[in-house]
């Protein structure tokens, strides 16, 4: 029973390594696009997951991670089509980079977070 507990918790520790991974991806990419209106090249991107998660190496394999990277343009694309709050430079750098940590109840969190979730479950 307990054996079944932790591969349960392992999974979900994963699952939520992977939407945490990929949502400050897309929130770079979306980042990057509301202040030059360039996107991040994928090397670029490739890069910024490998600095910004080198603390949990051991979560999440180099394949899945390039992965989830891979993926990340295509979903910043679409939500700035579909969010305009995710143009505005300044309300997302309030939630991302303004404070200490992120702003987890900040709109535009919530919006990039979700669909994270939603692409993840896709996948």
């Amino acid at each position: 029973m307990s054996n079944a507990r932790s591969t349960q918790g392992a999974v979900y520790l994963e699952g939520e390594t992977q939407v945490t991974l990929l949502t400050l991806i897309v929130a770079l990419h979306l980042l990057v696009y509301a202040e030059t209106r360039w996107w991040l090249t994928a090397s670029q991107a490739v890069d910024a997951m490998r600095r910004w998660h080198m603390t949990d190496a051991s979560a999440l394999d180099v394949m899945r991670r390039v992965t989830l990277s891979s993926r990340a343009l295509p979903l910043a694309m679409r939500l700035v089509e579909c969010h305009a709050s995710l143009r505005d430079s300044a309300g997302l750098q309030a939630a991302f980079t303004d404070q200490l940590q992120i702003d987890k109840d900040a709109d535009q969190y919530r919006i990039i977070r979700r669909a994270c979730e939603m692409a993840l479950l896709r996948m």
